[in-house]
Parts: structure tokens; C-alpha cells; sequence
């Protein structure tokens, strides 16, 4: 078996690392990579980062969701001899998930040749309240009823507690044989925010390896989402981000990625 690598971005994300008390576990085990996003927390994150033996991307602030996974991608292979034999997983950090559980879907995602997973995902510490984490392509209607706060959100269950095939799941954990990331080309990083977990999920289905949800591992998404009233950024990035996803769908539309090519289609 292969080993394990996390990509957390940190975008004034400290207070949230060191109350989920999650991310340094993590580095006694496994490979963890912290990529800063905001200049302003360096020295902080350099201090929590060297106390953890956590590696540290601090350069390149101000990047996308994508980009910045895609230069931890690049990291891992560059410098810490990642192969294409190996997970790698982006984690959000303020997901908390423990060794036990990362175990047990690394062990299951190499006995069945698993190239793209994903788990359960509550947001409480009882396990009772489910977040929306894993879902069906969406739809030009599905965008729409969700800019007008009409959208009736729902998560597919699966009703045998086994593993089962979806259409996506959100970037909040994604597991990924680094092999195939590296054949997706990573993260369209023409997506800043919003949808990248959508279009790298389908770019995958288009190849033959739709999303394994393994429904029976969870962890903790203590999530805050962002205002998307209109005319904020955050709207515009969604609604961007949507239309590009809904093209991407019709037209063999190209992706821009630091992984291989910078520009390729699939």
C-alpha cells in the first residue's frame, strides 16, 4: 500500500487548525502539506507548521481553491517523492477526520483499485445532522433555484451502507490516486471558487472513473458558508463558476492547470 498525502489550504484558517485539533494527528502518520494562502498569517503558520511537522507552502498568496491544491500536488511530487501509487487527499481545515478512519479508506480505495472517493460528512460532533457534501450533476435549473434560495437540497444515501457510485462530491474531501489526479491534469483552476469539486468529479466520469462514495467513514465539517447575496463576490464567483461548469458540459472546453500541460482538454 501506497502512502498518504493531505492538501489543506489556509486562508486565515490558524484559529480554525488549532481549535479543530485535527491537521497535527494527521502529520504523525501521514504526509501533510499546508499551502498559505494569505501573506499576512506567515509567520504564525511557520511557527504552527514547524511545532506539527507540517510541510509549508508559503508563497503564491491569493490563489483559487484549484490552484492551490494544484501546487500542493506539484509539492508533494517535487519534493516529497509522491507517486502516482499514492492518495492524495484535499481536506478542508475545518473538516476533522481521524487516522483511524483515513486508514480504513486508504486500505479500501487499494483493494478496489479506487481512483476517486469520498466520505460522509456531518456538521456535528454526534453524527446527526448530515452536510450536503455528495450530490447529482447539477442542472441549469438546479443553479438557478439555488441563486434564488429555492433549492431543495438533497444528498444521496446509500441505502445498503455500502460503497456506490455518484456523480460528485464536495472539495471539502476528496481522495484521489495520485496517479489519476495527475491524469485529470489536477483542478481546472480557471474555477476560483465554486464548482472545481463539480468539473473535476465529471472530468473523472467522462474517463471512466465516476466518484466511489464510501458512506460507512465520516468526519466532521464544521463548514461556514459564505454570504452569496447578489452583487457579492462570492455570487459572482458562484454564478461564474456555474456557467463555465453547464459550457464544459456542451463544448470540449479546455482547462487551464500548472499539472502537465498549462492548457489542456479532456
Amino acid at each position: 500500500m501506497g502512502s498518504v498525502f493531505f492538501s489543506i489550504v489556509s486562508h486565515n484558517h490558524l484559529a480554525v487548525l488549532k481549535s479543530m485539533n485535527c491537521v497535527g494527528a494527521l502529520a504523525n502518520k501521514y504526509n501533510v502539506v499546508l499551502k498559505n494562502n494569505v501573506q499576512s498569517e506567515s509567520e504564525a503558520l511557520k511557527e504552527y507548521c514547524k511545532e506539527h511537522h507540517i510541510h509549508l507552502v508559503d508563497h503564491l498568496y491569493g490563489n483559487g481553491f484549484g490552484a492551490n491544491n494544484n501546487i500542493v500536488y506539484s509539492y508533494c511530487c517535487e519534493h516529497l517523492n509522491m507517486g502516482d501509487d499514492d492518495v492524495f487527499i484535499v481536506l478542508n481545515p475545518d473538516v476533522k477526520i481521524d487516522n483511524n478512519s483515513v486508514e480504513q479508506l486508504v486500505s479500501t480505495m487499494f483493494e478496489r483499485k479506487i481512483r476517486v472517493a469520498s466520505i460522509s460528512l456531518y456538521k456535528d460532533a454526534d453524527y446527526n445532522t448530515r452536510d450536503y457534501s455528495v450530490r447529482h450533476f447539477p442542472q441549469l435549473y438546479s443553479f438557478v433555484s439555488s441563486f434564488l434560495g429555492f433549492a431543495n437540497k438533497t444528498f444521496i444515501r446509500s441505502a445498503t451502507d455500502q460503497i456506490t457510485t455518484v456523480d460528485w462530491a464536495a472539495g471539502s474531501f476528496l481522495a484521489f490516486n495520485a496517479g489519476h489526479y495527475r491524469k485529470l491534469r489536477g483542478f481546472d483552476e480557471r474555477y476560483f471558487m465554486y464548482c472545481e469539486d463539480i468539473d473535476i468529479c465529471y472530468r473523472s466520469y467522462k474517463m471512466g472513473y465516476p466518484m466511489q462514495y464510501v458512506p460507512y467513514i465520516c468526519a466532521i465539517h464544521l463548514a461556514k458558508h459564505q454570504n452569496r447575496k447578489v452583487f457579492s463576490k462570492h455570487f459572482y464567483w458562484h454564478a461564474k463558476s456555474a456557467f463555465r461548469f453547464l459550457l464544459s458540459k456542451h463544448f470540449n472546453t479546455r482547462i487551464k492547470s500548472t499539472i502537465g500541460n498549462s492548457l489542456s482538454s479532456i
